[in-house]
């Protein structure tokens, strides 16, 4: 078979495969093969003159006997083996005809995406796994001013279907902080969403991640890991590829980008718009939210040029944002 190559890089598509009860579909490598025996998003490489999502549709029929209805782009995870280097041109398949099965004697798998982390991947496989875990749309939530008002508006996001917050709310004391991040933290939870705090006087327990201000990514290398716990995410604010060098340095999960589009909150800041969006990126291997300018209509754009979605404040806060 002819395989398509960019310059050294190996092109392969991958695919996560999304079942109706959001369960994500693995196949497990054969043991006589690279990287056997680890399980990895079913995909494979590019025949000349393929287009990637063409690819994809041939392979997840030759390898699971299905047909893909609707696939959009995710990600793409440039990593280098000893053995070859590899680009992963990832896309979210959502609907699908068929009956998935291991059509080449491999074992198939449906697991839940808060299983992933505890299996093991091929290592250009784990950012994948961090984006499929991400919804396409982060709140960022406004500064508070009534923290019962303040959690009444979060509910009402969260019903809307709002999974992934981030807590900003630097107006605070340290107390009011903890036991206003304490109470949203409990809602978010109830809806089986995540929660990551945007520069807490103290890392709690409970929250799902800690976000960095794009200054606190030019502290000691350690800065977001101090305090973290295992398992909890890592993301930053970033505004140009410097800043977005510097989060793949320190080993960020995910990032926010921006602005994207211009704002009403800095009208007169120039914005990055999607090309450059696009291009800064591609330059990285973790799942990058456009910000600035988004509303909840922009996620399609956003994955177009290689986002994992947007991220808002006002568009997304409140009733109704989705």
């Amino acid at each position: 078979m002819a395989v398509k190559t960019l310059g050294q890089w190996l092109h392969v598509v991958a695919a996560v495969i999304r079942g109706n009860d959001g369960k994500i579909l693995l196949a497990q490598r054969p043991a006589n093969k690279h990287q056997g025996g680890k399980w990895e998003f079913p995909g494979g490489k590019l025949e000349a003159g393929e287009a990637p999502l063409q690819a994809l549709r041939r392979e997840l029929e030759e390898e699971l006997g299905i047909v893909v209805s609707l696939a959009n782009p995710l990600l793409k995870v440039r990593y280098v083996y000893p053995e070859r280097a590899v680009l992963l041109d990832v896309w979210e398949v959502t609907v699908f005809g068929g009956e998935p099965h291991g059509r080449e004697g491999q074992p198939v798998a449906w697991f839940e995406a808060e299983q992933l982390p505890a299996l093991e991947f091929p290592p250009a496989n784990y950012p994948i796994v961090t984006a499929a875990r991400l919804p396409a749309h982060c709140l960022i939530t406004p500064e508070p001013q009534n923290s019962a008002d303040f959690l009444r508006q979060l509910e009402a996001a969260l019903q809307s279907g709002i999974r992934l917050v981030q807590f900003r709310a630097k107006s605070l004391s340290a107390d009011a902080y903890v036991a206003l991040a304490e109470a949203a933290i409990a809602l978010v939870h109830s809806v089986g969403g995540k929660l990551i705090l945007n520069s807490p006087p103290v890392m709690l327990e409970a929250a799902d991640g800690l976000h960095l201000t794009s200054s606190q990514l030019w502290r000691e290398m350690g800065v977001g890991n101090a305090f973290r716990r295992d398992g909890q995410w890592l993301s930053a604010s970033c505004h140009n590829a410097q800043e977005l060098q510097r989060a793949a340095a320190i080993g960020v999960d995910f990032a926010f980008l921006s602005p994207v589009l211009p704002t009403a909150s800095h009208p007169g800041s120039p914005a990055l718009g999607w090309d450059v969006f696009n291009h800064l990126v591609e330059t990285v291997n973790f799942p990058v939210y456009a910000l600035g300018g988004m509303g909840a209509g922009h996620v399609a754009t956003a994955r177009q040029h290689g986002g994992q979605g947007i991220a808002a404040i006002r568009s997304l806060w409140g009733e109704n944002p989705l």
